[in-house]
């Protein structure tokens, strides 16, 4: 029974560290949004100057 709960705490480490890279994935794919808008940005002064 005790090896039981220090297995289920095992189990429980393991899934918050997994929820902790998909928060990591997260917030790259978002700076990853934002260099995207940034760039489009660019774009939208270059076209500017062009008119």
């Amino acid at each position: 029974m005790f090896d039981w709960y220090g297995k289920r705490q095992r189990a429980e480490g393991r899934r918050q560290r997994a929820e902790g890279r998909g928060q990591k994935a997260e917030g790259r794919r978002q700076r990853a949004e934002g260099r995207g808008q940034r760039a489009e940005g660019r774009g939208q002064r270059a076209e500017g100057r062009r008119q």
